[in-house]
């Protein structure tokens, strides 16, 4: 056409939950480790105690709650900051109330799922503190696309200028904040290894979250 001019577009997004992506600190990688392999691993009684898999959506065989000594202080602080960087780049407030309501291990192995879920709180995370070599081929070599093991968010549905959905590989380290409401799940993978993960759900202040 004739009448195109040169124009700068920028892209605003405005609509739907908005997710927190960034790096969970090594020191606190090395601890929740530790605490599995050297802890959990070794004490067949504390891995009872600590089982969370009847309060969780996962199909998977371990899911451990992190008792309070493990989570101070440097997850606490990790999760206090994340949260607090999260809360007022997306809404521009400041908390002054950060309450852990849980944090949890799941230890998802091969053809293991998290079925599409949400969680309670206010603030909801999870990460990656081990993974496996591989997540296995696709079942149809001709599929680029390979979407073993990976986390998906969902929200709304597919439209014009919407996907509705978003899928992201796991690397240990990464970590994604989200909206408690946000649903999401996890796919299973095939092979040897194990994909660990943490997650925690928060409360923060009433009149933040509320916008209503």
């Amino acid at each position: 056409m004739s009448n195109e001019v040169n124009l700068e577009l920028s892209i605003v997004r405005a609509f739907g939950p908005t997710i927190g992506i960034t790096n969970i600190p090594d020191l606190v990688i090395k601890k929740l480790n530790a605490f599995v392999d050297n802890e959990v691993d070794k004490n067949l009684e504390l891995a009872k105690n600590l089982d969370h898999g009847n309060k969780l959506a996962g199909q998977v065989k371990q899911e451990i709650v992190i008792p309070r000594e493990i989570i101070e202080p440097e997850l606490f602080s990790f999760l206090l900051n994340v949260t607090k960087h999260f809360v007022k780049t997306g809404r521009g407030k400041d908390i002054t109330k950060f309450e852990i309501i849980n944090a949890w291990i799941v230890r998802q192995f091969e053809n293991e799922y998290n079925p599409i879920h949400y969680h309670n709180g206010h603030i909801s995370g999870a990460g990656y503190i081990m993974l496996p070599d591989s997540f296995g081929e696709s079942i149809q070599k001709t599929k680029v696309n390979n979407v073993n093991g990976h986390i998906n968010f969902s929200y709304g549905v597919r439209q014009f200028m919407n996907n509705g959905h978003i899928s992201y590989k796991p690397k240990i380290g990464d970590f994604y904040i989200f909206p408690n409401y946000l649903y999401h799940s996890v796919n299973p993978f095939f092979g040897p290894g194990e994909r660990r993960s943490i997650s925690f759900n928060a409360l923060i202040d009433d009149k933040i979250y509320n916008v209503y």
